[in-house]
């Protein structure tokens, strides 16, 4: 506690003083209004005893320190306006002339009436934090909510968490279950771009501890602690000074750590901070888990169940992505669509168990000829699509009279290692040659294809 006390009398200003460091307090003594103006301008302090020629001053000293008990000493026979005082809000009143125990009683008033504006002050930074806590919280589960895409939903949860905790940087690592590795997928900071991709083994790091026993820790200062890991702050010229790292748990499975980095300021990482980045986690953890399970299904939605080709939904949705990427990249693509010959006759002749298994052995081999780019759909019954991005009339003919040769090259079996054959049709159409839309490319390979099965099946019809 330090208490500044003005009075304009020298002799009384030296009495005070001293009675004040014989009760264990500093303080700093001025005989002028000017004087002090000055101090209290430049410096806070804890207590004010002002003698009675400062009341002018009350008002604005209130004003610009409420949270300092302010003491008014003032001679007994003094005329005072006691009332104009109260309502100002000092917190005693020291009539002269004083015992030592007197003024040591208004002291201590004085120092319970600080602590307790200290701690309300306090409880309404807490107050306030807990409310800036709810509403970051608030955010991040709007964002769980509004997204479904998981580096949309990394980025927003992380710089809400990075900005909440005030750390300079973050970034999130998964488990590669391939090969046991953490890979640093989402960062930001100085060092964000340069760490995404990089690596850690399990063990490896302060990450890498935080994986391996799925335990949260907060490193004060990474230079004394021999978990850290200083290769990953070589390769991307960054210092790591404090880390706070805490594990992403799926059910009993760690799938990956967070931490926050160099906390702002310089200060150290706290409980408060560890609490609030937790509950981060958590919330990120579900957003991810989330996210995956909604592409399972949306993965599922898009693959015929039979030959675990693609299905009519998703080569819907892959050509109306094109044709909108289109606007930008004036790219082409062309359509075959592929019917198999009489295959009623082989559901007729060897049932059905050999016919779905003869749906998925077509699918096979036509995948034996196409390129990484080009997609196998199966676009319902006997019929196939293949979209082929990039590719001109002339080399979808091409890879469409491959498709032909390679289904018919070798023989189909049936129960009773009976042998048969079968051929394929196929019409192909480019846009945006031959079609402006989806549907009317889609549309003209089909009559392509159905020109050919009126022209003798076996072959490959252009638009």
């Amino acid at each position: 506690m330090e208490v500044i006390v003005y009075d304009p009398d020298r002799l009384r200003l030296s009495t005070i003083s001293r009675n004040l460091q014989e009760l264990g307090l500093s303080n700093a003594t001025v005989a002028s209004i000017s004087e002090l103006r000055r101090a209290i301008s430049k410096k806070r302090f804890d207590i004010m005893i002002l003698d009675e020629t400062a009341s002018g001053l009350l008002d604005q000293i209130r004003r610009q320190h409420e949270d300092v008990p302010l003491v008014v000493a003032a001679d007994r026979d003094s005329i005072m306006n006691y009332e104009r005082a109260i309502f100002v809000g000092i917190s005693s009143l020291l009539l002269r002339p004083y015992r030592r125990d007197f003024l040591q009683k208004v002291i201590e008033k004085a120092i319970r009436r600080r602590n307790e504006i200290i701690c309300n002050r306090q409880t309404v930074l807490s107050l306030r934090r807990k409310l800036q806590v709810l509403q970051a919280l608030n955010e991040v589960v709007q964002a769980i909510n509004s997204s479904l895409k998981p580096k949309e939903i990394l980025n927003t949860i992380m710089e809400k968490a990075a900005e909440l905790i005030m750390a300079e940087g973050w970034s999130v690592l998964l488990i590669n279950e391939g090969t046991n590795e953490l890979v640093f997928e989402a960062a930001s900071g100085k060092a964000g771009k340069k760490l995404l991709g990089m690596r850690l083994k399990i063990g490896q790091g302060v990450a890498g501890w935080v994986a391996h026993y799925g335990k949260p820790l907060i490193v004060p200062d990474v230079a004394k602690d021999p978990r850290f890991y200083s290769g990953v702050d070589r390769q991307t010229k960054f210092t790591t000074k404090s880390v706070l790292c805490v594990p992403m748990r799926s059910r009993d499975r760690i799938i990956g750590v967070v931490e926050v980095v160099n906390k702002v300021g310089g200060e150290q990482f706290t409980q408060d901070d560890f609490e609030i980045f937790e509950n981060v986690v958590a919330h990120l953890t579900i957003a991810l888990e989330k996210a995956q399970m909604y592409r399972k299904m949306e993965a599922a939605s898009q693959i015929d169940d039979l030959t675990q080709l693609y299905n009519t939904r998703y080569c819907n949705l892959f050509l109306d992505n094109f044709l909108i990427e289109r606007k930008d990249t004036r790219g082409i693509i062309s359509l075959i669509f592929l019917d198999i010959d009489f295959f009623k006759l082989v559901d007729d002749n060897f049932g059905h168990l050999v016919g779905s298994e003869t749906l998925k052995i077509v699918g096979e081999r036509m995948g034996r000829v196409l390129r990484k780019n080009d997609v196998i759909v199966r676009y319902g019954g006997d019929e196939y699509i293949v979209l082929l991005p990039n590719t001109d009339k002339k080399t979808a003919l091409i890879i469409a009279e491959r498709i032909r040769k390679e289904i018919s090259r070798e023989p189909f079996y049936a129960f009773g290692n009976k042998k048969f054959n079968i051929t394929v049709t196929l019409g192909v159409a480019t846009y945006p040659e031959d079609a402006k839309t989806r549907d009317e490319l889609i549309g003209k390979a089909d009559r392509a294809m159905y020109e050919g099965k009126m022209s003798g099946r076996n072959k490959v019809v252009r638009a």
